[in-house]
């Protein structure tokens, strides 16, 4: 009991009442035993005592029951240290008694618009400001927010917040009973989801052992408590929590958990102190009726409704907040790493929040394994043993050794294999081995993205995705280029044409005989050669005269216009682009052929995939490389391909890279299979992890991996749909020919014809007539 020395002199002189007293509640459930001061020394003339309740359950009638029993002792008022949901109850019953009350909680609480509420944190509009701020800091667009009813009046602060700053949010909000349910806020992949908890103690930390549980503190997920520490301090949580990217908001660092309870009393009962000496009856009053009904009025015209804040700035510490961040590896696994005041906004230090992120290796040589895989890879020799490598992907190795201060040396794999894990899972063979055995830190090349091989190791984010290719030898089509001007028309074409003549001209000539219209009766051999000049678009005087002849001969017009159009056409695309085509197109052709046998380079994902195959067309193909050369190097295959019948299956983007090196010899087909992410490699839960993943990700939105690739893979192609090329001899040589042999025919013929009639006429053993003489001059004109 505190007595000044006004109230001894006061009680000397007989003119003072004994001192009020004032209950104080504490629910034991939300408030843990402490000690607290026995008296304050509070100013003024009036003289207050308390006397320590506890409220044991959260059960509404029971505490209920307590608060009215309480209340009914000779006392002036309540302060009730109490949880959200018990507030609204001891309020009730307060009311009904006419017992002044003033409200300490652990947060800010929404179900009170009337009385004076004060709260062991900053209100809700505080912490807005302070995440806020963080999200900014961390370059955030897209958050998730847990809150419940704690938090409702304020989630319309959110929003408007995230909306000036175009940070889009997603919104939980739990009701009372309802299970919590993390995977309302599931991620999307390679991307870090953010989680903001702003809830009540009790929920918080249900959330918390929620998450612990599902495994989500790990470098997936950035996390923003509003906790105490002291929550998390003495409980099974924390050593869990400390592995993941967490950050805990909590009140000035200065002021522990009995500090804040002793200044949210004395707060209390300094405004309790302040009404009594206030209100038109003095403390000395002997009706404590009448007083506690001023002290009631004065209690409700306060304005200070739901405010942490005192008048007098004697509590202050719950305005100013503290960020601490979980460390890995260290003796205290929170460390204080910024500081929030609603004048001076989030203050950093060391420019860094988050401590669990990986930042950079100053300067640190990494160890780098590859094997050759043109343009992903090429090895280059230095001489006297050493060598380098570059390519496509050292091209995206260069942008992460800038971005993280690193340096490498170059690794050739222990047995040049990409690798996979043995059978046991302990074990994996080449750069996927190298990589879990800690002998290498990256494994840098277009490793495919499986499910075994991440059972052993880690993938950066995918820099492309791609199929398996099939190149082979190209078709030689120099045996048929001479004769390619007869190309355009398939053979049963030139039949059909033929054939058509023929008909032509026969359908012709009995027109001609049938007809009483035709003067001149049309022989079948000059109605042939009347057709076939007309398909040659020459002309020829003689014509039918008939109707119906006119008929025929224009519709046989219109037949040797379009066939002579298409061939036309098609002579110019047959003589000038190349009719190479692919042996097989796709898989399927491949395996259904026996020309060409299937080779993949071993110990690679496409080999295995074959292997294990137990059906279908992959067991069809692994059944067909029954008898195939093992090969270890890219080089070995292409090498197999250009001097025997194989056809090579690998990475899409390394075929179409040799084919346009080599597009005399080597040809891709047209489809690819077994579409698959390529990334690198790295050991199981590297420190780096995320912060790769992030640049990787930057680098494929940014472009900077199309830069890279477009250097690699220039825009021009080697295949059919080529641009034409220069008509050369070669191709048209066919016709000459043909011609030429028609020539020798001709010329035959006409030989014959003259040693016929020079035979006829020695048989005779005349003098050559005149009318001979004519006959040999015209056969000389035909030939």
């Amino acid at each position: 009991m505190l007595k000044g020395t006004f109230l001894i002199l006061c009680a000397l002189a007989g003119i003072c009442r004994a001192s009020w007293k004032i209950g104080v509640l504490f629910q034991t459930d939300d408030w843990t035993n402490f000690s607290i001061t026995d008296s304050y020394d509070l100013p003024g003339t009036c003289d207050l005592e308390y006397t320590r309740y506890n409220l044991n359950g959260s059960d509404p009638v029971i505490v209920g029951q307590t608060v009215y029993n309480i209340s009914a002792e000779d006392i002036l008022g309540l302060i009730a240290f109490t949880s959200y949901s018990l507030t609204p109850v001891v309020r009730e019953v307060a009311n009904v008694l006419n017992t002044p009350l003033i409200n300490v909680v652990q947060g800010h609480c929404p179900k009170i618009n009337e009385g004076i509420l004060l709260s062991a944190i900053p209100n809700c509009h505080i912490q807005n400001s302070l995440f806020t701020d963080i999200a900014l800091y961390m370059r955030w667009r897209r958050v998730n927010i847990i809150y419940d009813f704690t938090g409702e009046v304020c989630i319309q602060d959110f929003v408007n917040r995230f909306s000036v700053h175009n940070i889009s949010s997603k919104a939980v909000f739990l009701r009372d009973g309802i299970e919590i349910n993390l995977s309302l806020v599931t991620g999307q992949r390679w991307l870090k989801e953010v989680i903001y908890v702003t809830t009540d103690k009790h929920t918080a930390l249900e959330i918390v052992s929620e998450a612990m549980t599902l495994g989500m503190f790990n470098n997936s997920y950035f996390w923003v408590l509003n906790l105490d520490l002291h929550d998390l301090w003495d409980r099974a949580l924390y050593k869990p929590v400390h592995n993941g990217y967490v950050l805990v908001v909590t009140t000035h660092r200065k002021h522990n958990r009995t500090q804040i309870i002793d200044n949210l009393l004395y707060e209390a009962l300094l405004i309790f102190h302040r009404g009594l000496n206030l209100t038109k009856e003095t403390c000395h009053s002997n009706e404590s009726a009448s007083l506690a009904s001023a002290l009631l009025q004065y209690l409700n015209s306060v304005d200070s409704v739901n405010s942490s804040l005192s008048k007098d700035g004697h509590f202050r510490g719950t305005s100013e907040l503290r960020v601490y961040s979980t460390v890995r590896n260290s003796r205290t696994p929170l460390q204080e790493v910024g500081v929030y005041t609603p004048g001076n906004g989030l203050l950093v230090s060391d420019k860094s929040l988050y401590r669990n992120v990986f930042k950079g290796f100053d300067n640190r040589t990494l160890r780098v394994v590859s094997v050759v895989g043109e343009p992903f890879q090429m090895r280059v020799e230095e001489g006297n043993g050493s060598f380098h490598f570059y390519g496509f992907t050292y091209d995206l190795l260069d942008e992460f050794s800038k971005e993280f201060n690193f340096r490498y040396q170059f690794l050739d794999s222990v047995d040049g294999l990409y690798g996979n894990p043995t059978e046991d899972g302990k074990n994996a063979t080449g750069m996927v081995g190298m990589v879990m055995r800690g002998e290498a830190d990256i494994a840098v090349g277009g490793i495919t993205i499986t499910v075994e091989r991440k059972a052993v190791v880690d993938f950066l984010y995918p820099y492309q995705e791609e199929g398996i290719g099939i190149i082979m030898r190209k078709v030689d089509d120099e045996a048929g280029k001479m004769f390619r001007v007869f190309s355009p028309l398939g053979s049963y074409s030139w039949l059909a044409s033929g054939v058509a003549v023929l008909v032509a001209g026969v359908v012709l000539s009995l027109i001609a005989k049938l007809s009483p219209f035709d003067e001149i009766k049309e022989s079948v051999l000059r109605s042939f050669w009347l057709a076939f000049s007309t398909f040659l678009h020459q002309g020829e005087e003689n014509t039918p005269k008939s109707a119906s002849g006119r008929i025929v001969l224009g519709i046989w017009w219109i037949f040797t216009i379009i066939v002579m159009s298409l061939y036309t056409a098609n002579l110019a695309a047959f003589l000038t682009v190349s009719l190479a085509k692919a042996p097989v197109k796709n898989l399927e052709q491949l395996s259904s052929q026996t020309v060409y046998k299937p080779l993949v380079k071993d110990g690679t994902n496409l080999y295995a995939l074959f292997q294990n195959a137990e059906g279908g067309l992959y067991k069809k193909i692994w059944d067909m490389m029954a008898d195939m050369p093992k090969i270890t190097e890219s080089e070995e295959g292409y090498k197999m391909i250009l001097k025997g019948k194989y056809a090579y299956l690998t990475d899409e983007s390394e075929v179409k890279y040799k084919a346009m090196l080599d597009c005399k010899h080597l040809e891709v087909a047209k489809e690819t299979f077994h579409k698959a992410e390529l990334s690198f490699v790295i050991r199981k839960d590297a420190e780096f992890k995320e912060a790769f993943n992030n640049h990787m990700l930057k680098m494929v939105e940014g472009g900077i991996v199309d830069k890279y690739r477009s250097k690699w893979w220039p825009k021009y192609k080697c295949d059919i749909s080529s641009p034409a090329t220069e008509l050369t001899f070669e191709s048209t040589s066919g016709i000459f020919i043909v011609y030429s042999g028609f020539i020798l025919i001709s010329v035959t013929c006409c030989l014959i014809e003259l040693l016929l009639i020079q035979g006829r006429k020695h048989t005779r053993n005349k003098v050559q007539s005149p009318q001979d003489v004519k006959e040999i001059a015209l056969v000389m004109v035909d030939c």
